[in-house]
Parts: C-alpha cells; sequence; structure tokens
C-alpha cells in the first residue's frame, strides 16, 4: 500500500506490545454488522455490506485518499454505529503512552491555542467533524496513524493477535473477523497517539479517535488480502444463493468477430465453420459477429431447465450447442458483476445463440439461453444471414431483402423512441400546416428549443419532399388524431405512423377528408379500402420484428412519398417548427348492452349509482349536462363572457368557442381547461355520455358547488 508519511525508527516496536494488549479488549467491543462490512473491504467480488459500503469501491466513490475523504466514503451509518458501540470504552480506557511516541509525536503544546473552524453542507457525523478538524490543529498526525496501521498488520509479532479465529467457515463470519480485528488494531493506534497530542476539541474526544482508526482501517483493507479462506467461503455463499431464473442484459467485448462468454481469456482461434454461429471454448462459448471490434449488446437468460418456446421469427441465426464450466462464473468481460455471470458451480450445459444483424442492415444483437444439461448434439434451428453461409463456406443464396429493411435506420434515429410521421401526398407545407392547426404565418421557432422544453403542448416540422410533404412530430403524436387527418387529407392522400416508448402505434390512412382506417400495429379490423388493402399487402404486422419499419413502408405505399436519411436531417439542419392549436377530442356515445345498461358499469362521476344514468330520459340527461357545464362557468366566473355566454345559451361550440376550448389544451390556457372539457363534453350526440363526461370534468370545475352538482345528479338518477 502506498503511504506518503515516514514512520520513525523504532516506532512501529515499540507500539507492539501496547496494541496487542488493546486489541482482545477492543476486538469484544466492536459490532458484527459493521465490521463485516470492513472485512469486506478487499474482496471486489462481495456483496455490498449491510450499511451500504461497496467492497472495493471506496476510492472510486469519493476519489479523496485523505483519511476525512476515507472516513466519508464508508457513509454515516457504520461510523455512528462503531462510534456508539466504543464511545464509553474509549472514554475510560488507561493508555500507557511510550517514550518513542512521546518522541516522534510533539504534544499539546505544538497545538495552537487560538483557531477558526468552519463546515459547509447537511449535518456531519461527529467522527467526520473530529477528524477535519485535527488535521487543521495538528496536520500530519492522522497520516502518522495511517503509516503505523499499516506496518504494525504487517509486522511478524502481530500475526498472531491479527489471526481469524479457528474454526470460521462462512462468509459472514470471516468477514467480520477480519474486519474486526483490524478495526481493533486502528482503534489501538489511534488512541495512543491521540492520547499524546490532546488537542483541545478533538484528542480528548472518542469521535476522533473511531474517525482516525476507520480512515485508518479502510485504506489498509482495501489493500491487505482476505484470510486464506475466505474465497472458499464466499464461492460456497454464492453457490447458495444463485437462484435460477436469472436474466440480464450485458456489454460484451468483441474483438476480430468474436465475443467470448468463458470463465478466463480465450487465446488462439476458434472454429466457426461448423454452424457459422457458435463454438464451445474451454470453459465457454465463443459467438461469430459481424461486428470486427467494439462492444456488443447481448441478452443472456439462464434458465432451470429448456426453454419452452423458440423464436424463429425475431432472429436470423439460432444454434444449440454443449459447453463445459469448468468452475463456473463464465463472463463475457472479465470483473463483471456476479449478476452477468453464469452459475457459480461446475458442469455440463446447453446454450442456444441467437443472432441478428449481423449482415449490418440492422441493429445487431444477441441472446444466449442457458440451463445445465448432459452433453448433446448440436441442434441448428434456423441459418437465415449472408454472413453464416460464408463462414460456413457454402454458397451464398438469394436472401431477398424484405421492403421493411430500408427503415431499419430509423430505430437508431432521434425518431427512435417515439414519433409521428406523416406523409401527404401533392401538398403545400401551408396546406399540411393549417391542417395540422398550425400558422404558417405565424413566426416559426426553433425546433431544437422546443424540444427542450418539455412541454406537452404540441408542435410539428413540416419538409417539402419529392411528391408531397413530409410532417414530423418528435414525440409527439397530432397526426394520429382524426382531428388532423381529416382535414389535412383535404389536401392530398394522407398515412402517418404514431410510436412511443411505451410500444404502443398507430397506422393511419385518410383521404379527401375521411379516415379510412385507423389501428393498432397487428390489430387491424378488416380493411375495406382497396388501396390501403393494397399498401398493407404482404406486411406481417402480428410479427414483431420491424413492426415500425413496415408501418413507414405502407405510408409510403399509400402515399408514394418516402422517409428518407437526407429528409430528416435537412429538417435539423433547418431547425424550424411551428406550435400546433390541436384539435377536440373526439366525442364518443357510452357504450350500452341490450337492454339499455352501461357496458361498462361500476365507475363514473356518480361512483356506482352512475350505471343508473342509463335509464334516466334523453331529456333530462341533456339537462343535466348543461347544467353541470354551466356551473363549472359560474365558478370560474366566466359564465357572463360573450362567447361562453353563447355556447351555454346555444348549447353547441360555435367557431370562437371551439378555438377557445381548443387553446385550453395548451399550457397558457389551462386555467379553464376542466370548464371547457365540460362544455365539450356537453355537446356529446349521446345524451348519456354528454351527462357522465361534463358531470366528470365539471366536479373539478366547479369548486365548491362540484358536490352540490353531484347531489343532485344522484336524485335525478334515483327518479
Amino acid at each position: 500500500m502506498e503511504r506518503q508519511t515516514e514512520v520513525p525508527s523504532g516506532l512501529t516496536d515499540a507500539l507492539v506490545p501496547v496494541v496487542t494488549e488493546l486489541i482482545p479488549l477492543l476486538r469484544g467491543r466492536i459490532p458484527h454488522d459493521p465490521a463485516a462490512a470492513l472485512g469486506r473491504l478487499g474482496a471486489p467480488e462481495a456483496k455490498p455490506g449491510v450499511f451500504g459500503v461497496v467492497a472495493g469501491r471506496l476510492m472510486a466513490s469519493s476519489g479523496d485518499p485523505s483519511v476525512s475523504g476515507r472516513l466519508s466514503s464508508l457513509g454515516a451509518p457504520v461510523t455512528e454505529r462503531l462510534l456508539g458501540a466504543l464511545e464509553l470504552t474509549l472514554d475510560e480506557l488507561m493508555v500507557a503512552i511510550p517514550d518513542e511516541v512521546k518522541a516522534a509525536v510533539p504534544g499539546p503544546d505544538a497545538t495552537p491555542t487560538r483557531f477558526g473552524f468552519g463546515m459547509v453542507g447537511g449535518p456531519n457525523p461527529a467522527t467526520d467533524i473530529a477528524v477535519r478538524l485535527l488535521d487543521q490543529l495538528r496536520p500530519g498526525v492522522s497520516e502518522l496513524v495511517v503509516a503505523l496501521v499499516a506496518e504494525l498488520a504487517a509486522h511478524e509479532a502481530m500475526a498472531s493477535s491479527l489471526a481469524a479465529a479457528p474454526g470460521l467457515t462462512g462468509e459472514d463470519e470471516l468477514a467480520a473477523e477480519h474486519g474486526a480485528v483490524h478495526f481493533a488494531l486502528a482503534v489501538a493506534v489511534a488512541v495512543v497517539v491521540l492520547r499524546r497530542v490532546e488537542a483541545p476539541l478533538v484528542a480528548s474526544t472518542s469521535a476522533a479517535v473511531v474517525g482516525v482508526a476507520l480512515g485508518a482501517v479502510s485504506a489498509l483493507l482495501s489493500e491487505i488480502p482476505m484470510p486464506p479462506a475466505y474465497a472458499a467461503a464466499l464461492l460456497e455463499k454464492r453457490r447458495a444463493e444463485y437462484v435460477l431464473p436469472v436474466w440480464a442484459s450485458c456489454s460484451a467485448e468483441v474483438r476480430d468477430h468474436r465475443f467470448t462468454l468463458a470463465e478466463r481469456s480465450e487465446a488462439g482461434e476458434a472454429d466457426f465453420s461448423g454452424n457459422g454461429l457458435a463454438v464451445a471454448v474451454p470453459g465457454g462459448v465463443a459467438v461469430r459477429t459481424g461486428l470486427d471490434e467494439g462492444h456488443m449488446a447481448v441478452s443472456m437468460r439462464i434458465l432451470e431447465g429448456p426453454p419452452d418456446e423458440l423464436n424463429l421469427d425475431w432472429w436470423d441465426e439460432i444454434v444449440e450447442i454443449s459447453w463445459r464450466a469448468e468452475r463456473g462464473d463464465a463472463a463475457f468481460i472479465e470483473g463483471s458483476s456476479p449478476g452477468s455471470r453464469t452459475p457459480p458451480w461446475p458442469g455440463d450445459f446447453r446454450v442456444r445463440v441467437h443472432a441478428v444483424g449481423r449482415d449490418g442492415e440492422d441493429r445487431e444483437h444477441y441472446e444466449l439461453m442457458l440451463w445445465q444439461a448432459p452433453p448433446g448434439p448440436e441442434i441448428v434451428y434456423k441459418h437465415g444471414d449472408r454472413l453464416g453461409y460464408v463462414v460456413r463456406g457454402e454458397p451464398v443464396p438469394y436472401l431477398e431483402r424484405p421492403p421493411e429493411a430500408a427503415y431499419r435506420w430509423v430505430s437508431q434515429s432521434v425518431l427512435g423512441e417515439a414519433a409521428t410521421v406523416t406523409m401527404v401526398a401533392g401538398a403545400s407545407p401551408a396546406e399540411v400546416l393549417r391542417g395540422f392547426g398550425a400558422d404558417p404565418a405565424a413566426a416559426a421557432e426553433s425546433a431544437e428549443e422546443l424540444s427542450r422544453e418539455f412541454d406537452l403542448d404540441p408542435w410539428v416540422s413540416v419538409l417539402a419532399v419529392e411528391g408531397g410533404v413530409l410532417a414530423v412530430e418528435f414525440n409527439g403524436f397530432q397526426g394520429s388524431h382524426p382531428g388532423v387527418l381529416e382535414p389535412v387529407s383535404r389536401a392530398g392522400r394522407t398515412a402517418s405512423m404514431y410510436w412511443n416508448v411505451n410500444a404502443l402505434t398507430r397506422l393511419s390512412f385518410a383521404d379527401d377528408g375521411k379516415v379510412l382506417a385507423a389501428f393498432e400495429l397487428g390489430h387491424a379490423d378488416e380493411i375495406e379500402d382497396p388501396e390501403v388493402d393494397e399498401a398493407l399487402s404482404g406486411l406481417d404486422f402480428d410479427s414483431y420484428r420491424d413492426r415500425l419499419e413496415k408501418g413507414l413502408v405502407a405510408v409510403e405505399r399509400y402515399t408514394g412519398c418516402r422517409l428518407r436519411k437526407e429528409d430528416l436531417q435537412r429538417i435539423g439542419e433547418l431547425d424550424v417548427a411551428y406550435r400546433i392549436l390541436p384539435p377536440l377530442p373526439e366525442l364518443y356515445p357510452e357504450a350500452r348492452k341490450a337492454d339499455g345498461s352501461r357496458a361498462y358499469p361500476g365507475s363514473g362521476p356518480l361512483g356506482a349509482e352512475t350505471d343508473r344514468l342509463a335509464f334516466v330520459p334523453e331529456e333530462k340527461l341533456r339537462e343535466l349536462a348543461w347544467r353541470a357545464a354551466t356551473a363549472a362557468a359560474e365558478h370560474a366566473g366566466v359564465a357572463a363572457d360573450p362567447v361562453v355566454a353563447t355556447a351555454l345559451a346555444e348549447r353547441r361550440l360555435g367557431p370562437d368557442a371551439e378555438h377557445l376550448a381548443r387553446r385550453s389544451q395548451l399550457r397558457e390556457g389551462r386555467d379553464h381547461a376542466w370548464l371547457w372539457q365540460a362544455i365539450h363534453n356537453a355537446t356529446n350526440p349521446d345524451p348519456l355520455a354528454a351527462a357522465i363526461n361534463s358531470l366528470s370534468a365539471a366536479r373539478y370545475a366547479a369548486g365548491p358547488e362540484g358536490e352540490n352538482l353531484l347531489e343532485y345528479a344522484r336524485r335525478v338518477a334515483r327518479e
């Protein structure tokens, strides 16, 4: 262990008898749990201690090698628990200070009698404050303790005092013993040195002793080896705690077109000419990649037995082979966490290797499924990429490139997580913007700045492309709504593809102001329009592979306009966006059964009593809906506003009222969002839906009157 402080000659030898006498006394006062946490500092493969101390990570977490830095890395729970356990003992402890210590360490006269000290930040443990104050008053003292602890730990005369108690075999017991005896050593050294210093406010307190000792022992235990029996005990513990199944998302290092899952670094060539994908190597498996050098995303599933299913659709190549674990713990990268390794025991295993994208036309990815099983024959479930034929030395057959492959770049672009792409054939950008509810005459804004606002207000970027107009919403969805598709499609045949991070999608087609089809991918009803049906021909949305890409193929087929990388890049370079005034939500009738009752009972503004409204006469339901809208307007203080008053009197949304209702969906108009929801819902052609949904919105907009409104609705429902 590297040290900067030089220990005076003879000082270490002089401390041996003193600390040898103190260690048993101190050892008996140290609690098990924090001792085990300290003991694991030198075991990088051990789990974190119960106090959150991550083994072997002190320097990485603090970046400060000083005593106070190491102390802070341990965390308050460890320090406070140990201070509480030792405080009374240290206060009453009688310690003889050897003459060599008195000669090497100046006494209290060397401590300043006038000083200032300040700390910033949150509450600090007493040990932290004491150590920082000591370092200010007596620089170098804590570093001397660190150096003495390291020399004494290596001193031949201390071996028996620091040896683990006989008969310990468990990982927890060995870690606790290892931590306790070395912490006792550090406390013994610290108490002798600091009793000599006697710095005011510091050296007379046990907090300084425990704090300096913890800083010293963390430096020591991070460097010295664990007890000889510890490795076997840790392995036994890991085996006992290993529970199947295990799933891990890993990164594998690729070299020379291959990565390995192995117990040790593998040298030499691997012969992939048999199946073109995977071979067994000593203690593991090697996989042939399309990537030459770098890192590869790999999913690993470790199962109790053979997989229940075989997914031939998603993957290009699938091969199953046997391999033998010599000791276990095979990993993709040396030193990786236990969670991304194979079981920590030897034996025969089967591995099913799945690969996609090795030819470079798709994102390259792998999945390995492993389970313990006797050796068996190699099984090839699927050969489907060109690389495999080349590696096997076979003639490469003609592999037809599916049309969706042309759009695989989209998932790796700025549109990858969530977007809506709308294509409008034969239209102008101004026509498309107006259809979206944007004003082409308004000043354009920066798309990049709008994307940084993380606001819910919608916006769109448009670009004239060959054959029409491309409209892109980054993380938006207005182009999937009928209220946009209908007006936009009056300018030209329109199709849009929407997707988000939750795997929700919507593929829509519209023409001449009418939505012809709109559905979640894989859930289309019977398509009645022949041109839409032709656009979907041959696209298997039941397959999860390239579903988004297939949707974009359908958009291209229907509109004749193709989304290209260059177009997306051009939109980014122009950095132009227009804010959208979104259409009002579409109004739907309340679903009913044949007997007139609600199809989905039990919920609504009146709770279970909402179901009674299904049997109220339509005139009363309509009256109830507009009563709710009026109550919301009165509470908001806008009932006399000419636009609102006209909407309530005429029981409809005129152009001005519709404009305000649409603006209420934007940030600047949200003060009256519930009010306009109540009015809009009251216009629903279905009286039952109008009453239920207007009440739902008005109860939030009507303030204290909301409960009276609901009570009135209950009386109507009970009549």
